[in-house]
């Protein structure tokens, strides 16, 4: 199952009622946690550059709880990066590169979260984990050290990885991966000694790179298979397609 599948089955874990939310009232509530639940108008904002996004990380790392007067479109970009309720406790599920609508932030204990909507509640999504990745292009005939990370279930659902390193591969002259940001959830594992950062090639299939390894690549445009997520020619992020099924 490579990333998209992963994607568009979590998708259907959230309500689709989400569309049609209700948002608590304010342009920017301070510490009220108790603010009386108002209908405002709908107003959506589709977050994609890197300057939006460090923007509203900005606002989540202020302490306290603020519920926006509009809901955000984010990526989450952190691989399997858990959900936990309005507590912080308890994560209920992990999202590999979800989307998420987020209303608001809160601080618990030190920890910046975004509120995201789930109509009719709402859970709590690691600030962290939105970030903008970065796109490489592997150098010709560059071999790279692979560490692969499966994944299955027990019989009660439970997720098990099986953590393995791979053999060098060597990949052909054009293949790109989309370098996600060390400091998202389970986005970088130290396997004997050496740090492996999370990746996910052109067509969206996921795998950990060695650190080094991705150091000897090169910035390049491209358009990958997750969330159409696009890179101009400095492997910068441009922005994304944000989809929520029916």
């Amino acid at each position: 199952m490579n990333i998209l599948e992963k994607h568009n089955l979590v998708k259907k874990l959230v309500s689709t009622a989400a569309m049609s939310f209700v948002l608590l009232g304010g342009t920017y509530l301070v510490n009220n946690q108790t603010a009386q639940t108002v209908q405002a108008a709908r107003r959506v904002v589709n977050v994609q550059t890197p300057g939006a996004i460090i923007h509203y990380i900005k606002l989540a790392n202020k302490p306290g709880t603020h519920y926006f007067n509009k809901q955000l479109e984010m990526i989450d970009w952190a691989v399997d990066s858990p959900t936990y309720n309005m507590h912080g406790e308890k994560p209920d599920y992990s999202i590999t590169f979800g989307g998420n609508d987020i209303v608001g932030t809160k601080t618990i204990n030190g920890v910046h979260y975004f509120i995201s909507n789930n109509y009719p509640g709402h859970f709590l999504v690691r600030a962290k984990d939105f970030y903008a990745p970065v796109s490489y292009q592997i150098n010709k005939g560059q071999t790279v050290q692979t560490y692969n990370r499966g994944e299955a279930r027990t019989e009660n659902g439970d997720p098990v990885y099986l953590n393995s390193v791979g053999k060098n591969l060597k990949f052909g002259n054009g293949k790109y991966f989309m370098v996600l940001d060390k400091r998202g959830t389970g986005n970088r594992v130290k396997i004997q000694g050496e740090w492996y950062l999370a990746t996910a090639d052109q067509h969206g299939y996921f795998r950990y790179i060695k650190q080094s390894d991705l150091h000897k690549m090169h910035r390049a445009a491209h358009q990958y298979n997750v969330n159409s997520a696009r890179f101009n020619k400095y492997g910068r992020f441009v922005g994304h397609i944000y989809e929520l099924d029916d």
